[in-house]
């Protein structure tokens, strides 16, 4: 094979290689960005003047957005939004989008959040539900709290970070979603200590027994 022709094979195998990883890019971009999580929101029957916003889906694209949309839609029709959750939780860029959007809200609704009976609100779940002015839960509703991982982007495989790394990131999320709450400051301690190295799991039930100021209601 002639120099000329190694050229033109290079080349082109170059620009197959590019075009297969354009594709690629592409179809993880389309999977990251459908549209899955359906938002349900219904009017009060008890209190027009209050949207309820349903969600029970993972915290990920485009519960951000779905948000964003309703309030668009009923935000000159009520004066209170009441997010009713159901979720495992997920991604925390989503959920700062979500908490972004929901401080949006406060400026002109009364915003308060729920977890009902046999419903559930674990990881990044509970910094949401804590956005709420009023925080009401039924007595058997579970709330999880663990530390922060870090996923790959492409693979969705969880990445082991070095020790020192993975403290700083929880120590972190700690002070931005904890620290900075109305948690109660010794229920925050002490879920400083539970919470290292595994899911820590209480009730509705508890959190209000024990004065954590996470429920604000027991429903």
């Amino acid at each position: 094979m002639t120099q000329q022709r190694k050229n033109k094979f290079t080349l082109a195998l170059t620009l197959v290689l590019f075009a297969i990883t354009a594709i690629l890019m592409a179809r993880n971009e389309d999977l990251v960005f459908q549209d899955k999580g359906r938002l349900i929101v219904k009017l009060d029957p008890d209190d027009p003047e209050t949207a309820i916003l349903y969600w029970r889906n993972d915290v990920d694209v485009p519960m951000a957005r779905r948000f964003a949309e309703a309030y668009r839609e009923y935000k000159d029709t009520t004066s209170r939004i009441l997010i009713d959750l159901h979720s495992p939780g997920g991604a925390l860029s989503e959920g700062e989008a979500v908490i972004r959007q929901i401080n949006k809200m406060k400026r002109t609704h009364i915003v308060d959040t729920r977890v009902r009976n046999r419903r559930s609100c674990y990881s990044m779940c509970v910094p949401i539900f804590l956005q709420g002015e009023e925080r009401y839960a039924a007595a058997s509703a579970r709330f999880m709290f663990h530390e922060p991982s870090v996923y790959d982007v492409y693979t969705g495989e969880k990445v082991d970070e070095p020790a020192f790394e993975k403290r700083m990131s929880s120590n972190q999320f700690f002070h931005r979603y904890f620290v900075n709450s109305e948690m109660d400051p010794d229920w925050r301690d002490k879920l400083a200590v539970e919470w290292r190295g595994k899911d820590y799991f209480v009730s509705g039930r508890q959190l209000m027994r024990e004065g954590s100021n996470i429920v604000t209601v027991l429903e």
